[in-house]
């Protein structure tokens, strides 16, 4: 297995990758928590129904309830937005479309503990990124396409020369998936701005960076001014 990926390059590395586990399992402390009646397990078959209808939204529903938590996180993807006031809003809102149905509830607790668990992990994941967060979302997305495959791992994500880089581990044969969505993420970030996630472009003076124009003004204003032709 390579130590790690640079650009499309084997690099050897010896700093601990980050992993994500489903969500639905790092969800179980959340689950505990705030909500133990459905947590427990228990040998009445009466106090086992609600342990039961939880793990069998999660069966029939994984691929809804996730894409219910990313879209939330589309939707905020500066961390300061992702308060718990939100979380809880959001996924009230959510499974509108199994209304009437027995395991509505049930499918907006996992959103509910889902979500929670996910924005922690992400606030961790975030810990090894070295760039503005304007590319945030873009990384955390990055890192959603490539976990569960084999050997993957994050380890940094950075700006260099005013572009996104990404550093990550992964077996040979998940080598072609990550590198296309590396590619992805590399090209959203040549469009967005680093500063704050708004539509962006490269500018080129003593400096590189990827910024909007309001942005752009504003650090031309604290260096010198800008010289297109660098």
């Amino acid at each position: 297995m390579p130590d790690r990926i640079v650009g499309g390059r084997v690099i050897p590395d010896r700093r601990k990758a980050y992993r994500m586990e489903p969500i639905q399992a790092i969800a179980e402390p959340f689950l505990k928590e705030l909500y133990p009646g459905i947590w427990k397990r228990s040998e009445a078959d009466i106090d086992q129904l609600p342990r039961l209808m939880y793990d069998g939204v999660w069966r029939d529903h994984t691929d809804e309830i996730t894409a219910d938590i990313y879209a939330f996180a589309d939707f905020h993807p500066v961390d300061e937005q992702r308060a718990e006031g939100a979380i809880k809003a959001w996924s009230q809102q959510s499974g509108n479309d199994l209304e009437g149905e027995y395991s509505q509830s049930y499918y907006r607790v996992a959103v509910h503990v889902g979500l929670l668990a996910y924005v922690r992990y992400m606030r961790e994941l975030r810990t090894k990124m070295y760039c503005e967060p304007g590319w945030h979302r873009i990384v955390e997305r990055f890192h959603d396409a490539c976990s569960g495959q084999p050997g993957y791992g994050f380890i940094s994500a950075s700006e260099k020369w005013g572009g996104l880089s990404l550093v990550y581990r992964c077996n040979p044969a998940a080598q072609e998936h990550c590198r296309e969505a590396e590619r992805v993420a590399i090209e959203r970030a040549s469009h967005i701005c680093e500063k704050c996630g708004l539509a962006g472009e490269l500018r080129r003076s003593a400096w590189r960076k990827t910024l909007c124009d309001r942005h752009w003004l504003e650090r031309s204003k604290e260096g010198s001014l800008p010289d297109e032709g660098v």
